[in-house]
Order: C-alpha cells, then structure tokens, then sequence
C-alpha cells in the first residue's frame, strides 16, 4: 500500500467528529486528489475504515460526479438538456456510446475517455453541445462524433 494512502488511512483511523457518511466522502476525496480515481484496493479499506458494506462505497462514488472508479485521459460532456435533445443530442450522445462501447458514468478499457452527460451548457442555441476538456463543440450531429474522437485518440 502507498505511503500516502497509509497517511489518509492512519488520519481517517482517529477521526472522532465525523459520521459515516462524511468519513467515507472525505477518505474518498483525498483519495480521488491523490490518485486521480480511487483503486478497488483503496475501496475496500475505506469500507473497512468506515464500517459499511463495499457496495456503499461504490454507490457513493457513482452518486458524486468528481468521484471515479478508474483513471481517465478526457472527460466527454455531453449536454442533455431539452434543447440539445431536441437538437439531435440525444442520437449523439448514442453515437459516443456506441463508438466508446461505454455508457454515461463508464471509462473506455484504455482510460482514454469517460463519457458523462450534464443537463445544461447554457450554449442553447448552438445545440447540441458536447465538451471534452476546455473545447466546447457546437451544434454537433451524429456524423460528427468520429471525428471528434479521433482527435483525441491521437494525442
């Protein structure tokens, strides 16, 4: 086990002030800061740590955005708000997953891409939007999709 998750481990351990459900979201923070995802072994001591069943700690991750299971290269965002479906947005949001063969909330087997979708880019009407990192695509159609991830399958 690394050293600095014995120091979150060892910290957590003798924290007094906290109840559960704060415990494991910090452990699980500083974890995701440290590591850039949190390990299945990391998982489990925090379930350990914290007292509760594996599947809580899994849950949790999946319930909190800025939390992941598995280390990624891009974050794809894909808006789903009314205008964007309206727009197409839903069918391109299908095109990633199909592509990717992952659905929202899974990283790609390589690491490369976690495809996620938030309501609202507030780019309305210019939709349907998708961002991976700070570049923002606009009025994006099915066709375009392979292209967009080409580029960052490249780098």
């Amino acid at each position: 086990m690394k050293k600095e998750w014995n120091d979150i481990f060892d910290y957590y351990r003798e924290e007094k002030s906290m109840n559960q459900s704060e415990l494991v979201i910090a452990m699980l923070t500083e974890l995701q800061a440290a590591e850039g995802c949190i390990p299945r072994e990391a998982r489990e001591m925090v379930a350990e740590i914290a007292g509760v069943n594996p599947g809580y700690i899994s849950a949790v991750i999946k319930s909190l955005p800025h939390l992941h299971e598995q280390s990624f290269r891009y974050e794809i965002k894909v808006c789903i708000s009314d205008r964007c479906k309206n727009k197409g947005g839903t069918e391109v949001l299908k095109e990633f997953q199909r592509i990717l063969k992952i659905r929202p909330g899974q990283v790609t087997r390589d690491g490369r891409f976690l495809l996620t979708t938030v309501y609202c880019m507030h780019y309305c009407t210019k939709a349907p939007n998708v961002q991976i990192g700070d570049r923002l695509f606009q009025n994006v159609s099915v066709s375009d999709v392979p292209s967009i991830i080409k580029k960052y399958s490249a780098s």
